[in-house]
């Protein structure tokens, strides 16, 4: 258990589709959860994390709650500051088009975790997604939040999944280990586990496992 008064909130976003980032919102909130109390916070309206906690097989409390229009921006700030004063982890799944949602909750986060898969559309919507993180950084001072580029579905055997991590150097941010391309993370959505209860002690578990002690490790230095 985290000794403060207010939870870290780690938001998991970029501003295209299709990156991975539901997936890897519901197992690092899940793996989070081993070291404190955590909600993960669905902000998306397509509800993907909302629909793979109906199963009620996740160690974690997942919150539907878009963020889709202007007027509602203070009261989903407001939703967000009660349940940090409740949890010692808050893992927000942001909606994938939207720049109004990221910067609201990057106002807010001690983390953002960009999930970047190989491809050409993803680096573009990577590099407005920084973008957006510069003008917080400039609001916010100190450089906060600190970001996370996270190579996301990646195949070695492409020369694409090569070179992912190479290229996304080039954003002068931080990056974490990949995070594979692997079947057991389709099947885990489909029987609404997250992966260390479907797939314990497989790569696909490692994967998860390496990312979150490096979010702890990020969130409690700041």
């Amino acid at each position: 258990m985290l000794v403060h008064n207010m939870g870290k909130i780690a938001v998991v976003g970029n501003l295209k589709g299709g990156t991975g980032k539901s997936t890897i919102s519901v197992n690092l909130a899940s793996a989070l959860s081993k070291h404190g109390s955590t909600t993960l916070v669905d902000a998306d309206e397509q509800g993907t994390a909302t629909d793979w906690a109906n199963g009620g097989e996740l160690p974690i409390t997942v919150i539907p709650a878009p963020l889709l229009e202007d007027k509602a921006t203070a009261q989903w700030v407001k939703k967000l500051a009660g349940l940090s004063k409740k949890n010692d982890f808050i893992v927000i799944d942001l909606p994938p088009n939207t720049g109004l949602a990221l910067r609201t909750a990057l106002l807010l986060a001690n983390l953002f975790i960009m999930p970047v898969t190989p491809s050409g559309l993803d680096l573009k919507a990577t590099g407005k997604a920084v973008s957006i993180l510069k003008v917080v950084r400039r609001e916010r001072g100190k450089k906060k939040p600190p970001a996370l580029l996270v190579p996301s579905r990646v195949d070695k055997r492409t020369s694409a999944g090569k070179e992912i991590e190479a290229v996304l150097h080039a954003y002068k941010e931080p990056v974490a280990p990949c995070i594979m391309q692997r079947s057991a993370h389709v099947d885990a959505f489909t029987s609404k586990e997250w992966i260390g209860d479907f797939a314990k002690n497989t790569l696909a578990h490692q994967d998860i496992e390496s990312l979150a002690v490096l979010v702890r490790r990020i969130m409690e230095d700041g």
